[in-house]
């Protein structure tokens, strides 16, 4: 790394490295005459500094020096680059808070992920580092390791914890911060489904992204039941936070949910199933026969090509009902033939159009 670079090489001159910078991409061929032109010219905003050496980087197949800074300098005017034979010029140069800057922006990512830098130097192998001993190590062997461990690992490098929920409080005011319920549910169902650790780390991760109304709940639900599952605390909160629609409510507005005029049967069963999905969940329709009455409502529902009634008719009659995305298949692959058949027809010529010109020409 281009820092890394220049950290070693002023440990070797013996020179502040926040008080020197590094140009690279410099041709081999430009004489210490011409870089010393291009520099004073770059620089002159910096005050005095002295050019204390050259190296040749092989990878680059181009020239690096290192110049020391004479002069405090505002790190704002510092160019990021300067135009000099051959191009672009690189500049490197270690701002004062750039290690602090870097630990910063990692601590804050290791909070959104739920973990600590200790248990990141744990998952990485690193038992004998510690928060205490971080500000010693450079960001360049930080990054390092993360990266050599994401790059190896057979699994994600903070396979123990999902990103940490948006806070839901239940509150009737909720704060910006806040996610609705529905989609905090959405989010909590899916990882409580599939977070393979015990039910005790399940809870306690739910229990940290709850406030107000929504904290007491869990702790009554706890108190009450202290065995119950991460995903029974979830039922308790649909009971109270979730939708006040009735189980009839629910049953009704899918069964009176028709096909639209100029509506696609596709697009009918997609608007449909979130309906279907929802009197499930409300036990008003069996989850178990939720595939035959999503079927039998598409056909009793939608205005069906005599073509797509034959097909849909077939997989009621043979049995077992398609689930969503088999309906859908048969269902597309049908409106796909009906459409080529229908461009097929609009692209024959009229009777008698094309040849009027040849029989003209007959006749005389």
């Amino acid at each position: 790394m281009a820092v890394a670079l220049l950290e070693d090489w002023c440990r070797i001159m013996s020179v502040d490295d926040q008080k020197s910078l590094m140009v690279m991409g410099i041709p081999v061929d430009c004489d210490e005459a011409e870089i010393q032109a291009v520099l004073q010219e770059a620089l002159k905003s910096l005050g005095r500094y002295r050019l204390l050496g050259k190296i040749f980087r092989k990878q680059e197949n181009a020239n690096a020096v290192l110049v020391e800074l004479m002069e405090d300098t505002d790190v704002s005017v510092v160019p990021s680059e300067v135009q000099g034979k051959g191009g672009t010029w690189k500049v490197i140069f270690k701002t004062p808070n750039q290690d602090s800057e870097f630990l910063q922006r990692l601590n804050l990512f290791l909070e959104k992920e739920g973990q600590t830098v200790s248990g990141m130097f744990r998952v990485l192998g690193q038992e004998g580092m510690s928060p205490a001993t971080v500000p010693s190590v450079s960001p360049e062997l930080l990054a390092h390791l993360v990266g050599q461990a994401m790059a190896h690992a057979p699994q994600p490098l903070l396979p123990m914890r999902y990103r940490k929920l948006r806070v839901f409080s239940g509150s009737a005011v909720p704060a910006p911060e806040e996610e609705p319920f529905e989609v905090w549910l959405e989010q909590a169902t899916e990882i409580v489904k599939e977070w393979p650790v015990a039910e005790a780390v399940k809870k306690r991760w739910l229990v940290e992204s709850l406030r107000g109304p929504a904290l007491d709940l869990m702790s009554i639900v706890q108190a009450d039941s202290p065995s119950i599952s991460a995903e029974g605390c979830l039922e308790a909160f649909k009971q109270v936070f979730g939708s006040l629609e009735s189980r009839r409510t629910s049953q009704v507005r899918y069964l009176k949910t028709y096909q639209e005029e100029g509506e696609k049967v596709s697009a009918y069963l997609l608007r449909l199933e979130p309906l279907l999905r929802r009197a499930v969940e409300k036990r008003v329709i069996p989850r178990t026969i939720a595939d035959q009455v999503r079927l039998e409502q598409v056909m009793a529902g939608a205005s069906l090509s005599g073509g797509l009634w034959c097909r849909l008719r077939e997989l009621k009659d043979e049995g077992p009902p398609p689930s969503f995305l088999q309906l859908m298949k048969v269902i597309r692959e049908e409106e796909e033939e009906e459409d080529s058949f229908e461009n097929e027809n609009s692209e024959e010529p009229e009777e008698g159009r094309g040849h009027g010109r040849w029989d003209s020409d007959r006749h005389n």
